[in-house]
């Protein structure tokens, strides 16, 4: 199939782009130094213009997945999608499949697919975790009860089928099926852990499988839709799932010492469920007994106390935990930036290395 529009496959400029520009790049503080949150569409775009226009395509593509029904479910599935996510697994698949040779119809329909499909597992999660809002939003459980969201979940993993493509539709849906097995695999073994104290390599495989998996598939699915080689693909692919593993560490670091919705999510919710997460491992194994057994008490079977959080947040903090952990965040951003140096060079490589640089925007797409 031919690209939709032309390939981003051009001359890189002499200009630097200065990593998503300083517009990006909001407060330094302990609490995410060098973390640009809440960047607007228009600085990204600004960024990689074309990126403008296939975003727009795909969440236009939204619609043909429950192909004009009307009814319930399809006027809360696009009140859920109409919400300010982020947008990263289409936007790094989109900008995958231009490093590939460009966009096609193919691409678009994948893009849509698993925003969906990621919407639809945001919408479970949040009845897992009992979550009454996301995105700064009434979450679908507060606003539909529990029965309602996984059902709507269902609805929307159900209908996103309908825009696998058609000229290769069996392959794209083995992907997805093993992605999807991986990613419930990973929050049931996140559930099951609730109140254990975890090794790092634990947490780093839970890591890997409810976050990393699906950033992953993105890369390299976009990749294939535009008939890029395998071992461009095999890049593209590993770049995501270093990606996606920087992801969910500033998540995990956010929900513990971001303020205002910095994760775009009501904060706390980890330590309220008993999450042993990067931070609050690496701040035991620093600590001295008195601070560890104040942890483990923290993350027990009782409902932890309001001030709860504040507590934590004095340990991870004078044990250096955070500090730490944004560390980690950069090392796994340098390892997806790596892995692109077997991709071409082009404009949509360098939007890639961007989203990867060492201050780690997280673009909410407005």
């Amino acid at each position: 199939m031919t690209p939709i529009i032309s390939p981003g496959l051009t001359p890189l400029p002499t200009r630097p782009y200065n990593l998503l520009h300083i517009s990006m790049i909001y407060g330094v503080t302990d609490t995410n130094p060098g973390v640009g949150l809440g960047a607007s569409r228009a600085e990204l775009i600004a960024l990689y213009p074309r990126l403008g226009d296939l975003l727009t395509r795909a969440e236009a593509a939204f619609a043909r997945a429950w192909n004009g029904q009307p009814g319930f479910l399809t006027r809360a599935a696009q009140e859920v999608l109409s919400g300010r996510g982020k947008r990263l697994r289409p936007v790094t698949l989109l900008l995958s499949a231009d490093c590939a040779g460009g966009a096609t119809d193919s691409s678009i329909a994948m893009a849509s697919l698993v925003e969906i499909v990621h919407v639809a597992s945001l919408i479970h999660d949040d009845v897992i975790d009992d979550a009454l809002s996301r995105h700064g939003r009434r979450s679908a459980k507060d606003r539909w009860g529990n029965k309602v969201s996984v059902l709507l979940g269902d609805y929307l993993i159900a209908s996103a089928l309908n825009l696998l493509p058609s000229d290769d539709g069996h392959k794209y849906t083995l992907g997805l099926s093993r992605v999807a097995a991986r990613m419930c695999a990973g929050q049931i073994d996140e559930l099951r852990a609730a109140g254990r104290r975890l090794t790092e390599k634990e947490y780093l495989d839970i890591v890997l499988a409810k976050t990393g998996s699906l950033f992953s598939y993105s890369c390299e699915s976009g990749a294939d839709t535009a008939g890029g080689p395998p071992e461009l693909k095999k890049a593209l692919a590993a770049f995501g799932e270093s990606f996606g593993v920087a992801f969910q560490l500033a998540d995990d670091v956010l929900d513990l010492v971001g303020t205002n919705g910095q994760s775009g999510k009501s904060e706390g919710r980890d330590l309220a469920e008993g999450k042993w997460t990067l931070p609050l491992i690496l701040a035991y194994d620093r600590a001295d007994d008195e601070a560890r057994a104040g942890l483990a008490s923290l993350l027990g079977p009782d409902t932890p106390s309001p001030g709860a959080r504040d507590t934590a947040c004095e340990i991870v903090r004078a044990t250096g935990a955070v500090d730490h952990c944004w560390a980690r965040v950069n090392e796994s951003l340098a390892a997806a930036r790596d892995h692109l140096a077997a991709v071409p060079d082009c404009e949509a490589k360098q939007a890639l290395l961007a989203l990867a640089s060492d201050r780690f925007p997280m673009p909410v797409m407005t």
